[in-house]
């Protein structure tokens, strides 16, 4: 209420100054003005502020997420060992060691070559679907598979069944795989009729 009235005498003591009534005018109105400017110009440059601090912490962020996927993966991806290349057959041995490799894609009592639409399909979504895995496996590896491409150098692949666990790793790297339980038991079911009828040849 002081300060109200304050105001009040100030603004007497000022109409009492001899001016013209445009001249009072003026002056309220750039006093008037003045108040409503302030807050505005306050206004202005915090949101300016906020929206470039809110950017920069943005790109930050997504920065690091970035940079913590490469680290957890090694920048690898198991979409890229058959990619979309066409698959024109696949052979299939049962595996003997860990570092020979026994589908070598000839004809022979020991390895199964096949050429089948649902098969290429199961094991595409199994390998593209397999994420990196720490896995320390002892035992050997059940099966190898060599995937023969058109127009491309043709893709090995050992593959394991640890405790209902399907992992794989190419012949060309050390990166061992895993496979999404799902997709795993219905590439393992295959691979393993696929043996059967091996064991089964004369």
């Amino acid at each position: 209420m002081k300060s109200s009235f304050g105001f009040d005498n100030s603004f007497r003591e000022l109409d009492r100054i001899p001016r013209s009534q445009k001249q009072k005018q003026d002056s309220l109105q750039k006093i008037w003005s003045g108040i409503e400017d302030r807050p505005k110009r306050k206004k202005n440059i915090f949101p300016k502020f906020l929206s470039a601090a809110a950017v920069m912490a943005a790109c930050i962020m997504f920065a690091f997420i970035i940079f913590s996927e490469e680290s957890t993966t090694g920048g690898s991806s198991s979409a890229d060992i058959l990619g979309d290349s066409f698959i024109s057959q696949t052979a299939i041995a049962l595996s003997e060691t860990e570092n020979s490799f026994s589908a070598d894609g000839t004809y022979s009592a020991e390895t199964a070559t096949v050429k089948d639409e649902k098969w290429e399909s199961t094991a595409r979504t199994a390998i593209n679907s397999a994420m990196p895995a720490e896995a320390v496996i002892d035992s050997k590896p059940l099966y190898d598979i060599q995937f023969i491409m058109k127009g491309k150098e043709s893709v090995k692949v050992k593959v394991w069944n640890e405790r209902g666990e399907v992992y794989f790793k190419s012949m060309d790297s050390e990166i061992m795989y895993a496979v999404p339980s799902e997709e795993g038991a219905i590439f393992i079911e295959y691979l393993e009729a696929i043996a059967h009828s091996i064991q089964k040849t004369p």
